[in-house]
Parts: C-alpha cells; sequence; structure tokens
C-alpha cells in the first residue's frame, strides 16, 4: 500500500482543481485530464486484487460513472465537450472524489508516510469542490406572500 499511496500522491499533486475548472470551455482538456488523473489514483489506491462476486468485478461508483462517461464521449471531438454544463463537470469529479475520501477512511488507521500529505490533498480538493458548487447553487425561489 505505501508504494501505490506514493504513485497516487504524485499523481494527485500534479492534479489541480482551478477554481474556474468546471466554468471555463478553454479548460475543457484541463478537466477531462482531471478526471483521468482522478480516476487512476483511485484504481492505484483500490487492493492489488479487484473484489468480486461471483467472478463479477465491483467497481467503485466513481469507476462505474467514468466507465460510463467515456463509453458515451468516446469518438467525440473535444470541440463537443466544450459545451458541457457546469453542474455536470462536477457531478463527474464528485463520484471520484467520494471514492478518494472512502479509500482515505479505510487507510487512516495505517502507519503510513504520505498518508498526511494525501489528506492535505483531499481538503484542498474539498474546498475547491465546494466553492465551484457554491457558484452553481440555485436560487432560493422567492417568497410567496412577503
Amino acid at each position: 500500500m505505501r508504494e501505490r499511496l506514493g504513485k497516487a500522491l504524485v499523481l494527485l499533486q500534479a492534479t489541480s482543481l482551478p477554481a474556474d475548472l468546471i466554468d471555463n470551455p478553454a479548460r475543457t482538456s484541463q478537466w477531462l485530464a482531471t478526471l483521468g488523473n482522478l480516476q487512476q489514483a483511485v484504481s492505484m489506491l483500490r487492493s492489488a486484487e479487484p473484489r468480486t462476486i461471483r467472478g463479477e468485478i465491483i467497481e467503485t461508483r466513481g469507476e462505474r460513472v467514468m466507465r460510463s462517461f467515456n463509453r458515451m464521449i468516446d469518438g467525440l471531438p473535444l470541440a463537443c465537450l466544450n459545451g458541457v454544463s457546469p453542474v455536470i463537470k462536477l457531478g463527474l469529479l464528485r463520484p471520484l472524489l467520494i471514492d478518494l475520501e472512502a479509500i482515505e477512511r479505510r487507510i487512516i488507521g495505517l502507519a503510513l508516510p504520505d498518508l498526511s500529505l494525501f489528506t492535505a490533498r483531499l481538503t484542498q480538493y474539498r474546498t475547491a469542490t465546494a466553492g465551484m458548487a457554491a457558484r452553481h447553487v440555485a436560487p432560493d425561489p422567492p417568497m410567496r406572500g412577503h
């Protein structure tokens, strides 16, 4: 696990979530790379042997979402993805971050040297995605009768 955590941390350290990642169509390729890096980090940190039930590999929610998304966009030019809604972009980031947080909870008790760096990176991701989400919250409906 130590070696996998170290490799995943290198990947996560190279993966930033700038404030306008989901808002700026010019960052579409960076957003796609971010999704790929997060997915790869999740895959690295899962157990060496994928869990199976009756011969079927159990995927995390983020892995299932990304598999479906990749199948849907297969062959599309990047320009087609520039108009993807920021809410959808954020919705694709969140399952992967939830997977990483689940992994963090699972390994938190292990005495791993890079664990604090991993936890700090996830905290940065939580803060960044909360800021992105806050800009896309629907306004409260007007109150009737007031």
